[in-house]
Protein backbone atom coordinates (compact mmCIF):
# COMPACT_ATOMS: atom_id res chain seq x y z
CA UNK A 1 0.00 0.00 0.00
CA UNK A 2 1.34 3.42 -0.95
CA UNK A 3 1.98 5.92 1.80
CA UNK A 4 3.49 9.40 1.65
CA UNK A 5 5.60 11.83 3.60
CA UNK A 6 5.85 15.56 2.86
CA UNK A 7 9.31 17.09 2.72
CA UNK A 8 10.12 20.51 4.21
CA UNK A 9 9.69 22.12 0.77
CA UNK A 10 6.19 20.62 0.39
CA UNK A 11 7.03 17.74 -1.99
CA UNK A 12 5.11 14.51 -1.40
CA UNK A 13 7.35 11.42 -1.44
CA UNK A 14 5.69 8.02 -1.94
CA UNK A 15 6.84 4.81 -0.28
CA UNK A 16 5.62 1.41 0.82
CA UNK A 17 6.87 -0.94 3.49
CA UNK A 18 6.78 -4.59 4.50
CA UNK A 19 8.23 -6.61 7.33
CA UNK A 20 9.56 -5.71 10.74
CA UNK A 21 12.88 -5.66 12.55
CA UNK A 22 15.99 -3.54 12.96
CA UNK A 23 17.92 -2.26 11.28
CA UNK A 24 15.33 -1.10 8.80
CA UNK A 25 16.40 -1.17 5.15
CA UNK A 26 15.47 1.62 2.75
CA UNK A 27 15.64 0.66 -0.95
CA UNK A 28 16.27 3.51 -3.40
CA UNK A 29 15.80 3.00 -7.13
CA UNK A 30 17.92 4.28 -10.01
CA UNK A 31 17.33 7.02 -12.53
CA UNK A 32 14.21 6.90 -14.68
CA UNK A 33 12.80 4.17 -12.39
CA UNK A 34 10.55 3.69 -9.39
CA UNK A 35 10.33 1.74 -6.16
CA UNK A 36 8.78 -1.44 -7.62
CA UNK A 37 12.05 -3.11 -8.60
CA UNK A 38 13.06 -4.41 -5.15
CA UNK A 39 10.40 -7.09 -4.64
CA UNK A 40 12.97 -9.91 -4.57
CA UNK A 41 14.94 -8.08 -1.89
CA UNK A 42 11.81 -7.28 0.10
CA UNK A 43 10.80 -10.96 0.04
CA UNK A 44 14.26 -11.99 1.28
CA UNK A 45 14.75 -9.39 4.01
CA UNK A 46 11.22 -8.68 5.30
CA UNK A 47 11.09 -11.66 7.70
CA UNK A 48 13.81 -9.97 9.78
CA UNK A 49 13.88 -6.33 8.72
CA UNK A 50 11.47 -3.49 8.20
CA UNK A 51 11.82 -2.88 4.44
CA UNK A 52 10.89 0.48 2.93
CA UNK A 53 11.01 1.24 -0.80
CA UNK A 54 10.78 4.89 -1.83
CA UNK A 55 9.93 6.77 -5.00
CA UNK A 56 12.39 9.65 -5.36
CA UNK A 57 10.90 13.05 -6.15
CA UNK A 58 9.93 13.11 -9.81
CA UNK A 59 9.44 9.34 -9.95
CA UNK A 60 6.71 6.79 -9.46
CA UNK A 61 3.90 8.14 -7.31
CA UNK A 62 5.90 11.00 -5.81
CA UNK A 63 5.37 14.61 -6.82
CA UNK A 64 7.12 15.62 -10.04
CA UNK A 65 8.13 19.27 -9.80
CA UNK A 66 9.66 20.67 -12.99
CA UNK A 67 13.14 21.24 -11.58
CA UNK A 68 16.65 19.82 -11.77
CA UNK A 69 16.76 16.70 -9.59
CA UNK A 70 20.08 16.88 -7.78
CA UNK A 71 21.49 14.13 -5.60
CA UNK A 72 21.82 16.36 -2.56
CA UNK A 73 18.07 17.09 -2.62
CA UNK A 74 17.27 13.40 -3.02
CA UNK A 75 19.52 12.70 -0.03
CA UNK A 76 17.71 15.31 2.03
CA UNK A 77 14.36 13.76 1.04
CA UNK A 78 15.56 10.38 2.31
CA UNK A 79 16.64 12.03 5.55
CA UNK A 80 13.15 13.53 5.88
CA UNK A 81 11.68 10.04 5.41
CA UNK A 82 13.94 8.62 8.12
CA UNK A 83 12.97 11.36 10.56
CA UNK A 84 9.25 11.21 9.89
CA UNK A 85 9.12 7.42 10.19
CA UNK A 86 11.24 7.49 13.35
CA UNK A 87 13.79 5.00 12.01
CA UNK A 88 16.86 4.15 14.08
CA UNK A 89 19.94 4.36 11.85
CA UNK A 90 18.61 2.32 8.93
CA UNK A 91 20.66 0.79 6.12
CA UNK A 92 20.27 2.51 2.75
CA UNK A 93 20.51 0.39 -0.41
CA UNK A 94 20.63 2.27 -3.71
CA UNK A 95 20.70 0.87 -7.23
CA UNK A 96 22.46 2.81 -10.03
CA UNK A 97 21.57 6.50 -9.48
CA UNK A 98 20.22 5.43 -6.10
CA UNK A 99 23.87 4.94 -5.17
CA UNK A 100 24.47 8.66 -5.56
CA UNK A 101 21.45 9.27 -3.36
CA UNK A 102 22.66 7.00 -0.55
CA UNK A 103 26.15 8.47 -0.42
CA UNK A 104 24.64 11.96 -0.44
CA UNK A 105 22.30 11.10 2.40
CA UNK A 106 25.11 9.51 4.42
CA UNK A 107 27.46 12.46 3.91
CA UNK A 108 24.86 15.12 4.68
CA UNK A 109 23.07 13.33 7.54
CA UNK A 110 25.61 11.01 9.24
CA UNK A 111 23.69 10.94 12.51
CA UNK A 112 20.69 9.28 10.85
CA UNK A 113 22.24 6.39 8.92
CA UNK A 114 23.85 3.15 10.07
CA UNK A 115 25.31 1.82 6.81
CA UNK A 116 24.93 2.21 3.05
CA UNK A 117 25.23 0.00 -0.02
CA UNK A 118 25.24 0.94 -3.70
CA UNK A 119 24.53 -1.55 -6.47
CA UNK A 120 26.38 -0.81 -9.71
CA UNK A 121 26.60 2.95 -9.21
CA UNK A 122 29.59 4.00 -11.33
CA UNK A 123 28.70 7.69 -11.08
CA UNK A 124 29.90 7.37 -7.47
CA UNK A 125 33.46 7.25 -8.86
CA UNK A 126 34.95 10.70 -9.53
CA UNK A 127 35.32 11.34 -13.25
CA UNK A 128 33.21 8.41 -14.47
CA UNK A 129 30.15 10.45 -15.41
CA UNK A 130 32.15 13.03 -17.34
CA UNK A 131 33.88 10.27 -19.34
CA UNK A 132 30.80 8.15 -20.09
CA UNK A 133 27.77 10.45 -19.84
CA UNK A 134 29.54 13.51 -21.16
CA UNK A 135 29.74 12.43 -24.82
CA UNK A 136 25.93 12.14 -24.86
CA UNK A 137 25.08 15.39 -23.08
CA UNK A 138 24.51 17.30 -26.32
CA UNK A 139 21.88 14.75 -27.37
CA UNK A 140 20.01 14.77 -24.05
CA UNK A 141 18.12 17.97 -24.81
CA UNK A 142 14.55 18.96 -25.59
CA UNK A 143 13.83 18.81 -29.32
CA UNK A 144 16.31 15.97 -29.88
CA UNK A 145 15.71 12.17 -29.77
CA UNK A 146 16.85 11.95 -26.17
CA UNK A 147 14.73 8.89 -25.36
CA UNK A 148 16.41 6.88 -28.11
CA UNK A 149 19.80 8.16 -26.93
CA UNK A 150 19.06 7.08 -23.38
CA UNK A 151 17.89 3.60 -24.40
CA UNK A 152 21.08 3.11 -26.39
CA UNK A 153 23.18 4.28 -23.44
CA UNK A 154 21.41 1.99 -20.98
CA UNK A 155 21.73 -1.04 -23.26
CA UNK A 156 25.51 -0.92 -22.88
CA UNK A 157 25.30 -1.56 -19.14
CA UNK A 158 24.02 -5.14 -19.42
CA UNK A 159 25.80 -8.42 -20.07
CA UNK A 160 24.71 -11.08 -22.60
CA UNK A 161 23.79 -13.27 -19.61
CA UNK A 162 21.24 -10.72 -18.37
CA UNK A 163 17.50 -10.88 -19.04
CA UNK A 164 17.10 -11.02 -22.86
CA UNK A 165 13.89 -8.97 -22.64
CA UNK A 166 15.61 -6.10 -20.82
CA UNK A 167 15.58 -3.74 -23.82
CA UNK A 168 11.84 -4.10 -24.29
CA UNK A 169 11.19 -3.70 -20.57
CA UNK A 170 13.39 -0.60 -20.43
CA UNK A 171 11.51 0.97 -23.35
CA UNK A 172 8.16 0.22 -21.72
CA UNK A 173 9.31 1.66 -18.40
CA UNK A 174 10.73 4.83 -19.95
CA UNK A 175 7.52 5.37 -21.91
CA UNK A 176 5.81 6.05 -18.56
CA UNK A 177 8.38 8.66 -17.46
CA UNK A 178 7.69 12.33 -18.31
CA UNK A 179 10.19 14.11 -20.54
CA UNK A 180 11.25 16.60 -17.89
CA UNK A 181 12.03 13.79 -15.42
CA UNK A 182 14.31 12.01 -17.90
CA UNK A 183 16.20 15.20 -18.69
CA UNK A 184 16.34 16.25 -15.02
CA UNK A 185 17.75 12.88 -13.97
CA UNK A 186 20.40 12.96 -16.69
CA UNK A 187 21.56 16.50 -16.02
CA UNK A 188 21.31 16.05 -12.25
CA UNK A 189 23.81 13.23 -12.56
CA UNK A 190 26.04 15.36 -14.77
CA UNK A 191 26.47 18.07 -12.13
CA UNK A 192 27.09 15.68 -9.21
CA UNK A 193 30.65 15.59 -7.86
CA UNK A 194 31.05 12.41 -5.79
CA UNK A 195 34.57 13.10 -4.51
CA UNK A 196 33.77 15.36 -1.54
CA UNK A 197 30.70 13.25 -0.81
CA UNK A 198 32.70 10.01 -0.56
CA UNK A 199 35.26 11.72 1.65
CA UNK A 200 32.52 12.83 4.06
CA UNK A 201 31.01 9.36 4.60
CA UNK A 202 31.52 8.02 8.12
CA UNK A 203 29.40 4.86 8.12
CA UNK A 204 30.21 1.42 6.62
CA UNK A 205 29.83 1.33 2.84
CA UNK A 206 29.37 -1.61 0.46
CA UNK A 207 30.03 -0.88 -3.23
CA UNK A 208 28.83 -3.64 -5.56
CA UNK A 209 30.50 -3.38 -8.98
CA UNK A 210 28.74 -5.25 -11.79
CA UNK A 211 31.37 -4.70 -14.47
CA UNK A 212 31.19 -1.05 -15.45
CA UNK A 213 34.25 0.17 -17.41
CA UNK A 214 37.13 2.14 -15.92
CA UNK A 215 36.09 1.91 -12.29
CA UNK A 216 38.89 3.36 -10.14
CA UNK A 217 38.28 1.44 -6.94
CA UNK A 218 41.62 2.53 -5.51
CA UNK A 219 40.40 6.12 -5.66
CA UNK A 220 37.18 5.13 -3.89
CA UNK A 221 39.24 3.44 -1.14
CA UNK A 222 41.46 6.51 -0.84
CA UNK A 223 38.45 8.77 -0.35
CA UNK A 224 36.42 6.31 1.75
CA UNK A 225 38.80 3.84 3.49
CA UNK A 226 35.98 1.81 5.07
CA UNK A 227 34.46 0.80 1.73
CA UNK A 228 34.19 -2.90 0.93
CA UNK A 229 33.85 -4.05 -2.67
CA UNK A 230 31.56 -6.84 -3.91
CA UNK A 231 31.20 -8.32 -7.41
CA UNK A 232 28.43 -10.66 -8.61
CA UNK A 233 29.09 -13.32 -11.22
CA UNK A 234 27.35 -13.40 -14.58
CA UNK A 235 25.16 -10.31 -14.31
CA UNK A 236 25.39 -6.67 -15.33
CA UNK A 237 23.48 -3.59 -14.32
CA UNK A 238 20.28 -5.49 -13.48
CA UNK A 239 22.00 -7.89 -11.08
CA UNK A 240 19.53 -7.33 -8.25
CA UNK A 241 16.90 -9.09 -10.38
CA UNK A 242 19.09 -11.36 -12.55
CA UNK A 243 21.08 -12.89 -9.66
CA UNK A 244 19.13 -11.87 -6.53
CA UNK A 245 20.60 -14.80 -4.60
CA UNK A 246 24.09 -13.31 -4.97
CA UNK A 247 23.04 -9.72 -4.30
CA UNK A 248 20.88 -10.62 -1.30
CA UNK A 249 23.61 -12.76 0.23
CA UNK A 250 26.17 -9.95 -0.08
CA UNK A 251 23.77 -7.41 1.35
CA UNK A 252 22.80 -9.69 4.23
CA UNK A 253 26.39 -10.44 5.20
CA UNK A 254 27.25 -6.76 5.05
CA UNK A 255 24.23 -5.69 7.10
CA UNK A 256 24.91 -8.28 9.80
CA UNK A 257 28.61 -7.36 10.15
CA UNK A 258 28.88 -3.84 8.72
CA UNK A 259 30.92 -2.25 11.51
CA UNK A 260 33.41 -5.13 11.73
CA UNK A 261 33.80 -5.30 7.96
CA UNK A 262 34.38 -1.55 7.74
CA UNK A 263 36.99 -1.68 10.50
CA UNK A 264 38.81 -4.51 8.71
CA UNK A 265 38.87 -2.53 5.47
CA UNK A 266 40.48 0.40 7.27
CA UNK A 267 42.98 -1.88 9.03
CA UNK A 268 44.09 -3.74 5.90
CA UNK A 269 43.76 -1.06 3.24
CA UNK A 270 40.85 -2.75 1.53
CA UNK A 271 42.09 -6.35 1.36
CA UNK A 272 41.01 -9.10 3.73
CA UNK A 273 44.11 -10.65 5.26
CA UNK A 274 44.78 -13.73 7.32
CA UNK A 275 46.07 -12.92 10.77
CA UNK A 276 48.59 -15.64 11.62
CA UNK A 277 49.69 -16.20 15.24
CA UNK A 278 53.07 -14.83 16.08
CA UNK A 279 55.84 -17.31 16.91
Amino acid sequence: MTEWITTPDGTRIAYHEVGAGDPAIIFIHGGFGNRTGFDLQEEYFSPNHRCIAVDLRGHGESDKPDELYIMEQHGDDVAALIRQLGLNRPVLVGQSMGGQVVISAAARHPELIGAIASLDSPSNIPGWTARHHGPFDHLMQEGLPFRETLLGFLSASHLPTDDPTRAQKAAERLAQVPDHVILSDWHGLSVFDPGPTLAAIECPYLYVDCGQPLIDLDLVRELCPQVVIGKPVGAGHGALRVVPDQINAMLNRFIQHADAIAAEMVRTGGVFQYTFPED
